[in-house]
């Protein structure tokens, strides 16, 4: 990070561009930001995506806790940045309680949704688009780590498959990661084929942007049984193309998920509870297209018209602000 931040710094003096702004994603830029404001004049807004200490309260078994390093460095940036921008209010107080920022550096601004792509697709015509036919489909979307908790999802299916929903069939959007130095994707084909499922779960990688709302609209429920999630976009863009969302009950999916309105939220990490949620969704199609179009309405309050609009009235100000120290700083020289 030190090497990448230095030739950010030549390149600015090399071109003679002063930046206004610093706006950093995820504690690994946000490092870079630390290390570069010293030299610029501008303000630093920040945004974290999901952090560190909130991660390792809710660590699935097996999983890698996140190293002190991050830990360390999102603290340096909630007591350094301008501006932190939470996804959600919970996360706004966890900056707050378990980082130390000042509360009137952290602001709410929810991400949105693109309306326009994300949308109800006729789900025949959605299937021919990705290549399937007939019997239900649940659909999870999300990188494949112990976090994502997609082996809840997996044995939920084996639970779904024993009560006689022979045709479900589970597909998993998402890159593999290496968690605990092993394959994600590997071990959980191992649990898929330990529990006599693995005919039924299709591993389909990493899929581009636009084609995402072919595989919501397909599914009949999309399912999400994150023990972390710092935003529930995917549920908000399942929601967006009209489908019922299964998913834990977690703060950033409260936030974009409403309980028995929009789909389900369950509590603990029980596939037998996830299972008996889909059920209701696969045994009863009017209450799941009932879900899905409140979702949709839900998600409509969600567009990134919004979240640009006031994002840029928070980066004004902070700019704003850098100015008047500027100034200020000059005519004490």
């Amino acid at each position: 990070m030190p090497g990448f931040a230095t030739r950010i710094a030549e390149f600015a003096e090399r071109e003679g561009i002063n930046y206004d702004l610093l706006f950093s994603h995820y504690w690994l830029s946000g490092e870079v930001a630390c290390l570069l404001r010293p030299g610029f004049a501008g303000g630093w807004a920040h945004i974290a995506h999901t952090l560190g200490l909130v991660k390792n309260q809710t660590l699935a078994t097996g999983a890698r806790p996140e190293p002190a390093l991050r830990i360390r460095v999102e603290g340096e940036i909630a007591q350094q940045a301008d501006l932190l921008i939470a996804s959600t209010a919970d996360e706004s107080m966890e900056l707050v309680s378990a980082y130390g920022a000042d509360p009137k550096r952290v602001f709410v601004v929810p991400p949105g949704v693109d309306l326009s792509t994300f949308q109800p697709i006729d789900r025949t015509e959605a299937r021919r688009k990705i290549g399937y036919g007939s019997g239900r489909l649940l659909v999870f979307v999300g990188r494949l780590e112990r976090l994502k908790g997609v082996e809840i999802a997996i044995r939920a299916l084996a639970l779904l498959r024993d009560r006689s929903h022979d045709d479900v069939r589970l597909l998993i959007l998402g890159e593999d990661s290496k968690d605990a130095d092993e394959s994600e994707k590997d071990r959980l084909k191992a649990v898929a084929t330990e529990l006599r499922v693995r005919d039924r779960v299709d591993f389909l990688g990493s899929v581009v942007h636009h084609e995402l709302p072919f595989f919501y609209a397909a599914a009949n429920v999309c399912v999400m049984p994150s023990y972390s999630e710092s935003f529930g976009l995917v549920g908000l863009e399942a929601q967006a193309c009209a489908r019922p969302v299964v998913g834990s009950d977690v703060t950033g999916l409260r936030s974009v998920v409403r309980d028995e309105v929009s789909g389900y939220l369950v509590g603990g990490h029980d596939p037998a509870a996830y299972a008996e949620r889909i059920g209701r969704l696969l045994d009863n199609p009017e209450l799941a297209e009932q879900m899905g179009l409140r979702g949709r309405l839900l998600a409509q309050r969600f567009s990134w018209t919004r979240t640009a609009d006031r994002l840029e009235d928070l980066f004004d100000g902070v700019i704003e602000r850098a100015q008047v120290r500027v100034h200020a700083s000059a005519r004490q020289e």
